[in-house]
């Protein structure tokens, strides 16, 4: 397992429709949204309710004065009480599991810690979870808890962890895994009451309010689980062998079933899976040998495609002449784009934002970065925003890294965090 592979493993879930980003100076402008305190409800006012106008109407009977400062304290008093609940009530709203939403906090680890970052500040502060190393935190898809990986000592191979999680404001921390060996790839149900997670190629279940994990079986050979939207009904996955596959299962371990219908070109196939925010589509990666212009013997060459989950049937989301692209591609959040990587035989590799649908349209965002002509080792991860205004892209790998946040509407880029190891970073997901 290559260093890009581990961190893409622990970063993609966080980057996926969900997932999910905020930043510095003009973060004020692009991230508006974050901050804006909307008007006061016409509901919230008590003279919108008062009955203000009974000195211009007639009266057909009168009330002794005693009595009518009773009603009206009653009626205020009746008035301030629904209130209270309509706006509590507003503010305990959670956003959809999928689809656009405001942008929240940002959640980050660096070195060991999880912190939390101000989007209209960029300072952060350390949620004071304990000993430990702790790292690749992700917000549950209604942003109100935070999970995360955690090794009670230093980092190695095969690695010993657990998986964590706490509520967002950092109280309520609890272990839902024991201390697992090789416990990798993880990512949240829809409701956000089950975690699937890969330890020793196993796929595993976990409940989040506590329990024992339950291990599915019949699922050797497992990477890349991921719940299928909008219900969370079966899980997809990559499943690993010489000849890899997609494929699908309920949670319960019943099910599975094979959703690519084409043979595997190579066991590379198949490879950094990530699902649409309807469920109808898994993109991957897929190896080719192609004669490339320009090049003196042809070479292995990745291509991004789209599997369609109802028929099998695969697309090749087109590029540029000359060029490659390499996932795990990250939907928009309301999955009219997709993000990925353009590989250039130059060696180098660069962001690219293009239709969903397939009609093309790349555009690419922020610099070119040095990488391999063949496209074998992308050191970075990406997601769009949960408002769908700005792509976050970390480039670097799990020594050291920049994460940057570049607007979609062309304003310039900023960097959002330029220090420390294991530097991976998710965004809140709020109510509209």
């Amino acid at each position: 397992m290559t260093t890009n592979d581990r961190f893409e493993r622990a970063m993609s879930s966080w980057l996926r429709e969900d997932a999910p980003f905020r930043v510095s100076d003009h973060l004020d402008e692009v991230l508006q949204v974050t901050r804006v305190t909307r008007q006061r409800p016409a509901w919230s006012s008590l003279e919108r309710w008062l009955p203000v106008d009974t000195t211009f109407r007639p009266r057909f009977f009168n009330v002794p004065q005693p009595g009518r400062l009773a009603l009206l304290a009653g009626l205020i008093l009746l008035l301030l009480a629904l209130a209270i609940v309509a706006i509590g009530s507003r503010q305990q709203r959670l956003p959809e599991p999928f689809g656009l939403a405001r942008n929240g906090i940002f959640v980050t680890s660096r070195d060991g810690d999880i912190y939390t970052v101000d989007p209209a500040t960029t300072q952060d502060a350390p949620l004071g979870l304990g000993d430990g190393f702790d790292f690749s935190p992700i917000f549950s898809r209604d942003g109100t808890k935070i999970v995360f990986l955690r090794s009670d000592g230093p980092l190695a191979e095969p690695a010993i962890l657990t998986m964590m999680v706490v509520n967002a404001d950092g109280t309520g921390l609890h272990a839902v895994t024991p201390a697992t060996e090789s416990l990798d790839w993880f990512d949240w149900s829809p409701d956000g009451t089950q975690i699937a997670y890969v330890a020793k190629g196993k796929l595993w279940v976990a409940d989040v309010g506590g329990g024992v994990p339950r291990m599915l079986r019949e699922t050797s050979g497992v990477f890349f689980p991921m719940w299928l939207p909008p219900d969370g009904q079966e899980i997809v996955y990559r499943f690993e062998t010489t000849s890899p596959m997609i494929k699908a299962i309920r949670p319960d371990g019943t099910g599975a079933r094979a959703l690519s219908v084409t043979p595997a070109n190579n066991e590379h196939d198949y490879g950094s899976l990530a699902v649409s925010p309807d469920g109808a589509k898994v993109t991957f990666t897929r190896w080719q040998s192609v004669g490339v212009p320009d090049v003196d013997t042809a070479g292995w060459w990745p291509r991004v495609y789209a599997l369609d989950v109802k028929t099998g049937q695969e697309m090749q989301f087109p590029t540029a002449e000359g060029t490659g692209q390499r996932g795990g591609v990250a939907y928009s959040p309301d999955g009219k784009l997709v993000a990925y990587a353009r590989i250039y035989r130059a060696g180098a590799f660069q962001i690219v934002v293009a239709n969903a649908d397939g009609s093309g349209n790349e555009r690419t965002f922020g610099p070119k970065k040095p990488g391999p002509a063949d496209g074998s080792n992308v050191d970075a991860a990406w997601a769009f925003t949960p408002d769908g205004t700005a792509l976050l892209v970390r480039f670097g790998n799990d020594d050291a890294g920049a994460v940057h946040l570049l607007p979609l509407d062309g304003s310039p880029e900023s960097i959002l965090l330029d220090t420390g190891g294991f530097e991976f970073v998710d965004v809140q997901r709020l109510a509209p």
